[in-house]
């Protein structure tokens, strides 16, 4: 009878599992000695195995038992298919490897009499192809709990010598079982490739390679020790070799720790949407980075388009994405494989950080030299491309080519792409002419979204409202479903229209009126694009309605933005008074208000020259009420230097330099103020320059350096200083 339990149907219960196996020990008359025997015994011993078992049976066809037609179990332990080896559940596979383990320590339950296996009762082959597919049953588990159980039972395997027995199958098996947590897999990982390396006659094959590369390499830092070891690994046992796939496995794990920066990035901004790391990531940044570099340099050679994707993917996501691009053109000259995931990778990292002329060049350059096939999602990334920096001639002409040869086939995501291209170079006739396109081209759909967009390129081409009620109702007849993007996009066009009279004012509400018939509830944006319509009609006693019914519903459609329209309404209307009690009437009415709406009301006061109304502003803002602490502040944040700055340029042109040297004694001079720039530094000088204090501005002007933090600043303008007083030749003179 074969050791082994391939053939048992899938079990009830975890313990008609653990029977089955100890069953297993029993049955085999290769193994001798009452040790095991009495060990097993007792773990079988509760009940009698489920009615219609059987445990000697071989697997037959490939249902759910698994494995191939009429063969053993003798696969590579995947989950029940190829491998031979049928589905275990993880209960069931922690609860075999425990019952196994303690059957090996002789501590069996049960009526055995707890007699310890010996050396001599498990000296066999069958057991340790026993233990090898219970390690195999906690491997595909994937839990930490599952990982105790394989470690337990081949700490019980060695010590009773079963592991003399294993092949590298076996020893396979047990390095991807016993890895768990990052505090644990190390260590344990090393002990089982200690008995890999201790066997006699035991070859190391490229599995036990990337499995001692997963176990070992766990966080991007120890990528250095784990291309050591498998370099030592590799010159000791022919074999053994590493390739492309363990290269990946050591990659996986500098993506892991790269996306994990992620969700910390973009507070501290960038250009052109590169995302720019905060100063607490960039150590771990620059170990991601070197990590993917040094396998990328061990790996020469050996790459292969998967490995190429994942270094230049983790190089962006580490925040250097110019070392992608040389890592990318490295692989180029050397003739590395390269696929259109690839050069999709690659294209949407170039697109972040370089114009679309270099991302279109790339694009035809894989399909001249390479004979690449680029897929749609390449062509989109291009398109996108050419939407961020307006180039609507290559957009449309790539969009184009698309149509007409198919090479590849444009989607829905194409014809957004294109059309948002046409529309920020303010080219909104040829966005309706490409959408059209789209529209009477076989397999192009169309969606909310790609309306959406056509309706965003009119708004901003200033087509009439005519125009754009014309797409609305396009929309609707092709029964494509419509949101408050659709009805903002709308009521923008309105609101940028040359001819905003009373009768485009009332359709502008109408519309509103509609989507709320099309159950699309009005939103902020919505609102506000309905104010900035009010606002330019110049109908502000409408507009200020407008906001006041907004706040009494009960969902909350405006925002600080729509503060700051009003603000903006009233400014151009000249009454700064009815601005500033705008704001004063949202702050009671609950809305939040941000520091961009406070500085659009500074800036509005200074540009009507009542600076007296504009440090009220700023104060009440950034203090509370002017009699004390009646009233919090309006901002949480306190002070800003863009605000500091918006009520200085103010100071300044009036001349208040004894309301200016407040502003910066209290604000920027006292502990914990802010930091100026440069031109903080120049407009509190101008301060006293235009109040007639012509010797105090120069003072204000060291002060201002030394407000700057900046020894260097201030080193350099002493030693100007003393230029001035002593020139070269009156300077030798001294000498």
């Amino acid at each position: 009878m074969q050791c082994g339990l391939a053939g048992v149907p899938s079990p009830t219960s975890t313990t008609a599992f653990a029977r089955q196996h100890t069953y297993a020990l029993v049955s085999s008359p290769r193994l001798i000695g009452s040790g095991l025997r009495a060990a097993a015994v007792a773990a079988s011993s509760s009940s009698p195995l489920e009615e219609g078992s059987n445990p000697g049976a071989r697997l037959q066809g490939r249902g759910e038992r698994g494995g191939r037609r009429g063969r053993r179990e003798n696969g590579r332990g995947g989950r029940g298919g190829r491998g031979g080896r049928q589905a275990v559940s993880p209960g069931n596979a922690i609860e075999a490897a425990k019952c196994l383990a303690s059957s090996l320590h002789g501590g069996g339950s049960g009526g055995g009499g707890g007699v310890g296996a010996s050396h001599r009762d498990v000296n066999t082959r069958a057991v340790a192809k026993l233990v090898g597919k219970t390690l195999a049953s906690c491997k595909d588990a994937r839990t930490e709990a599952a990982s105790d159980a394989a470690w337990e039972l081949y700490q019980a395997a060695v010590r009773v010598g079963v592991t003399d027995h294993f092949t590298i199958r076996e020893y396979n098996f047990a390095l991807c079982a016993v890895q768990g947590s990052a505090e644990v897999s190390r260590s344990r990982v090393t002990a089982v490739w200690d008995g890999v390396t201790a066997a006699r006659d035991l070859a190391p094959n490229e599995v036990s390679t990337a499995l001692l590369a997963r176990g070992l390499c766990r966080r991007s830092s120890d990528v250095s020790s784990t291309l050591a070891l498998l370099l030592e690994v590799v010159s000791r046992e022919e074999s053994a070799h590493v390739d492309a796939y363990v290269l990946n496995v050591l990659l996986n794990v500098c993506l892991r720790d790269a996306a994990a920066l992620a969700p910390r990035r973009g507070e501290v901004g960038g250009s052109g949407g590169v995302r720019v790391l905060s100063p607490l990531d960039v150590e771990a940044a620059a170990v991601v980075r070197e990590s993917a570099l040094a396998v990328w340099n061990a790996g020469k050679g050996m790459h292969n388009e998967r490995t190429l994707t994942s270094t230049i993917k983790v190089l962006a996501d580490a925040g250097d994405s110019e070392a992608s691009a040389k890592v990318f053109e490295d692989a180029w000259e050397h003739g590395v494989p390269l696929d259109a995931d690839c050069l999709a990778v690659m294209l949407r990292i170039m697109c972040c950080a370089r114009p679309s002329r270099e991302v279109l060049a790339l694009y035809r350059r894989a399909q001249e030299e390479r004979g690449l096939k680029p897929t749609t999602a390449c062509a989109n990334i291009v398109l996108t491309s050419c939407s961020r920096d307006g180039n609507w001639k290559s957009a449309l002409s790539l969009w184009r080519h698309m149509l007409r040869c198919y090479r590849p086939p444009p989607d829905k995501a194409s014809l957004a792409a294109v059309v948002l291209a046409c529309g920020r170079s303010g080219r909104g006739d040829l966005a309706v002419a490409a959408f059209k396109e789209g529209k009477a081209a076989e397999g192009v759909e169309y969606d909310t979204v790609t309306f959406n967009v056509l309706l965003d390129a009119c708004a901003r081409c200033e087509s009439s409202p005519g125009q754009v009620l014309d797409i609305l109702m396009d929309a609707l007849e092709s029964q494509i479903p419509v949101d408050a993007c659709t009805i903002s996009s709308l009521l923008t066009a309105y609101a940028t229209s040359y001819a905003t009279t009373k009768d485009v004012l009332e359709q502008a509400f109408a519309i509103v009126e509609l989507g709320k018939f099309l159950q699309v509830e009005p939103s902020p944006r919505v609102i506000n694009s309905l104010l900035r319509v009010c606002v330019t009609a110049g109908d502000m006693p409408r507009a200020v309605k407008t906001f006041e019914e907004a706040v009494a519903q009960e969902s909350a459609s405006v925002d600080s933005s729509s503060v700051s329209i009003l603000i903006e309404g009233f400014a151009r209307a000249g009454n700064v008074a009815a601005a500033v009690e705008r704001i004063e009437v949202a702050v009671a009415m609950g809305v939040v208000v941000t520091e961009a709406t406070v500085l659009s009301l500074i800036t509005a006061c200074v540009d009507a020259g009542d600076v007296e109304r504009a440090v009220e502003v700023y104060h009440d803002a950034t203090r509370g009420g002017r009699g004390g602490a009646s009233t919090p502040p309006v901002l949480k944040g306190g002070p800003s230097l863009k605000l500091i700055n918006a009520l200085l340029r103010g100071l300044a042109r009036s001349g208040s330099w004894q309301e200016a040297i407040r502003l910066v004694s209290d604000d920027v001079l006292s502990d914990g103020g802010i930091v100026a720039d440069e031109t903080t530094v120049s407009l509190f000088a101008k301060a006293f320059e235009v109040g007639g204090e012509e010797e105090q501005a120069k003072v204000a002007q060291l002060m201002g350096i030394w407000m700057q933090e900046t020894d260097d600043a201030l080193i350099a303008h002493l030693l100007e200083e003393d230029a001035v007083l002593f020139p070269p030749h009156v300077a030798e003179t001294i000498d």
